[in-house]
Formats: structure tokens, sequence, C-alpha cells
């Protein structure tokens, strides 16, 4: 009895280790735009040739979810883009680059006792900038390490600030898993 039950649970992290990652908890994720009407190029270097050119998905709740490894001079190499949840796909394009515009985050202030703040840099020690509303939809720029820098608009005043990793969601209409 013992045995079998040890076999199944190495047969269980087996498989666990087989599985397609869909969250990367080290890396900052965002969405593409739905409402671009730009398809998503996907690059093999900085200013490269395009290798793949991804259509904005028809599908009211699919997007395209992309893993950012790091930004340069207006654009991000991604660790891969995924189509999700409808018609799941993992695209790959691990090292691969694209155009640093149309990529959305929102800001997840999951409860009422929680604040979210925009930081003048990437650290919790530098300057608050701006307090965030729930679920503010923001474009994101930029990134270092797991920072975001953000953009959006309040009235006609234009935000620009760092977002916190724990505070953000890339999934336009749900909230996301909490990690500290």
């Amino acid at each position: 009895m013992r045995l079998s039950i040890i076999l199944l649970l190495i047969g269980c992290l087996g498989f666990s280790q087989n599985q397609e990652q869909i969250h990367y908890r080290d890396l900052v994720e965002t969405y593409y735009n739905k409402e671009s009407t730009k398809p998503l190029y996907v690059y093999d270097a900085v200013n490269g040739n395009v290798i793949d050119t991804l259509n904005n998905i028809e599908a009211k709740n699919a997007y395209y979810k992309i893993a950012v490894v790091d930004s340069e001079y207006g654009w991000f190499k991604i660790k891969n883009i995924q189509r999700l949840p409808e018609s799941y796909k993992n695209y790959g394009y691990e090292d691969h680059w694209v155009r640093a515009s149309n990529f959305l985050i929102h800001v997840d202030n999951y409860n009422e006792d929680s604040r979210v703040y925009l930081y003048d840099l990437p650290s919790k020690k530098s300057n608050r900038i701006h307090k965030l509303d729930n679920f503010q939809k923001a474009h994101i720029i930029e990134i270092s390490d797991r920072w975001a820098k953000v953009t959006f608009r309040v009235g006609k005043k234009e935000i620009e600030g760092w977002l916190d990793y724990k505070d953000q969601c890339a999934y336009p209409w749900t909230t996301c898993p909490k990690y500290d």
C-alpha cells in the first residue's frame, strides 16, 4: 500500500514538471491590448527581422499574454507568448523581441485595506508619486527586474511611474494570484 502511494506521488511530480508554465513569478507579465488595430509582431532582435505576425484574437475573452525578460529602447525581450484562455497556445519565442507598445497591465488592489502606489524609481525606498485605484488599466512601457514602468491618464493628466510586482495583474478581466 505504501509503495503504491509513493509511486503515485512520484508519478504526479513527474507529470507536473512536464506541464507548460502559465504564471511566471520571477518576470513581469503583460497582455496585448485587444483594442489595438495593429498585429503583434515578433522580431528576432531589436530592429531585426519579423519572424511572426500575431493578429488580434477575435474571441471576446481570449488574449495574448507575454512574459517579459528585459526592456531596451522601446522594446521588450520576451520569455514567451501565450494565447489564453480559449484555444490555449504557447508560442514560445524565448529571447525574441516585441515593440513595447500596446501592452497593458492592471493594478491589482485586491481588497479595501491594501494600498497601491506608483513610485518614481523601481524601489519601495523611492518616493510615492500616486495612489492607485482598484483595477486601474495602465500601459507598460519599461521593466526593471520585476518592476513595471506604467503610464495612464487621470482626467487630462498623464501619470507615469513604477509599479511593484505584487500589484501587477496581466489578466484583463480577473484578479491575479497573490505572492509575497
